[in-house]
């Protein structure tokens, strides 16, 4: 069968060395362009990530999978007081990786790039 890939599954550090490390994120979306740093690490073994948008406190992620190719970073933010549901997914696509944030299930969409800092 071709055209299919491989459902994500628990990130572990072996599958998602090329993503750890620190990341900046820029994204485009109906309100503009905005920036953000993701940090990507190990922690007793499990991977885990941070994300800090600018003005707000860091944002833990602890359900970080990957398929074949990407990595899904989920977590929930707090919007006005509700819990949105937001997917992060990296994938890279040549010497680029391009970014996708969604909200709440598909809502809100925020396309970009993620490039590595060195």
């Amino acid at each position: 069968m071709t055209g299919f890939s491989q459902a994500p599954a628990a990130a572990t550090p072996e599958n998602a060395a090329a993503f750890i490390g620190d990341w900046t994120l820029s994204a485009q979306g109906g309100q503009g362009a905005v920036q953000s740093e993701l940090s990507i690490k190990v922690d007793s073994g499990k991977v885990v990530g941070s994300l800090t948008w600018p003005g707000q406190a860091s944002q833990s992620i602890k359900d970080i999978s990957k398929d074949e190719k990407s990595l899904f970073l989920k977590y929930e933010m707090d919007y006005q007081g509700m819990a949105v549901p937001v997917v992060i997914t990296l994938t890279p696509n040549g010497d680029k990786v391009a970014l996708t944030m969604d909200f709440a299930g598909g809502s809100y969409t925020m396309p970009g790039t993620a490039v590595k800092k060195k």
